[in-house]
């Protein structure tokens, strides 16, 4: 029979082991929820626009939040987008006019923050077939990529001179194959974006004009969706916080950000004298985004682009969390 001294020292090294558990599984606990990694998706355009998730990459910015971010890259923040809805990302970058075409039919589909404000979008045309002014291109062939910031601008472009989309035939290619069509004299002329037009002036030289004025600003965004927003809101408030840093760090060495930018891309330096100051790389949520938004989606309305009947509230649309956390004084819009 066992002792009462013997029965003693049990319950005493029981209640040991259980004091143990308590002060030290929950610190072991809380130390693999430390170093936990996350793992993103991330659908990215390919190009000086969407360069602030390449630098958080590069700084390790991503790494010290605890994510772990695979880059599928695109050479339009269309096909980025189109990768997010194909559930195929986590996280997209694409511009504000890409997100508004995909609003009506992809409801679920959620902006996270501006990550760009630029204007580098305009209108290439070959003097060869017979355009030399605007006016000119009534009956022409015009390279497009359509759902894309380029599609809308080029609407903005001729209004403005008095043209509309249905005097023009329109082309739809992507941005690379539009620099080839007009290199090739397969179309008059094609709207597209950096370092798209530079590369065709390039190669057709004399025969090139090109149009940008009256052209309008565009806000590259941060998109995601709902469902993954809901399941990861931390994850959604690290990718911002990483972003911050990113922005912080071109704020404070411009000239070391757009050395980055050349040598990611692989960009001349000719080129990006004249691309770096048409870039301001800032995180933010105003209400002039929710005005653009709005002006994209009557555009398409009127166009006959979409079927829907009512304007989306886009309001429902943002979700400002994960910014307010990173950035509060970056949230300006009117809830």
């Amino acid at each position: 029979m066992m002792t009462k001294k013997y029965i003693i020292g049990i319950v005493l090294i029981g209640a040991t082991i259980c004091v143990a558990l308590v002060y030290f599984l929950p610190v072991q606990m809380q130390s693999k929820q430390e170093t936990a990694v996350d793992k993103v998706i991330l659908a990215s355009y390919q190009g000086d626009t969407g360069m602030m998730v390449y630098l958080a990459e590069e700084l390790g910015y991503f790494q010290q939040q605890g994510l772990d971010v695979e880059f599928l890259h695109f050479e339009a923040g269309k096909l980025a987008a189109d990768a997010l809805i194909a559930d195929k990302a986590d996280i997209a970058t694409s511009a504000d006019s890409v997100f508004v075409s995909n609003s009506f039919a992809h409801p679920e589909l959620r902006i996270l923050s501006t990550i760009a404000i630029f204007k580098n979008n305009g209108l290439l045309v070959r003097k060869d077939k017979g355009i030399n002014i605007l006016k000119d291109l009534k009956g022409k062939k015009v390279g497009v990529t359509r759902k894309s910031t380029g599609e809308y601008n080029l609407s903005v472009l001729l209004t403005f001179n008095a043209l509309q989309m249905n005097d023009i035939e329109l082309v739809d290619l992507n941005p690379s194959e539009i620099v080839e069509a007009l290199v090739e004299g397969d179309i008059d002329a094609g709207f597209t974006w950096e370092p798209n037009l530079y590369n065709a002036k390039k190669a057709l030289n004399e025969n090139a004009i090109i149009f940008k004025n009256d052209v309008p600003e565009i806000r590259f965004l941060l998109l995601s969706k709902a469902r993954w927003i809901e399941k990861n809101p931390g994850t959604a408030a690290r990718f911002i916080k990483a972003l911050r840093r990113a922005e912080i760090y071109i704020e404070q060495h411009p000239e070391k950000a757009r050395t980055f930018v050349m040598q990611k891309f692989g960009y001349s330096e000719d080129f990006m004298v004249a691309s770096w100051q048409d870039h301001r790389f800032v995180i933010r949520l105003s209400q002039s985004l929710l005005n653009i938004l709005d002006n994209h989606a009557k555009w398409r309305m009127e166009q006959g682009l979409t079927d829907a009947e009512m304007m989306p509230n886009y309001l429902d649309y943002i979700y400002a969390d994960a910014l307010h956390e990173a950035k509060p004084d970056a949230v300006t819009f009117i809830r």
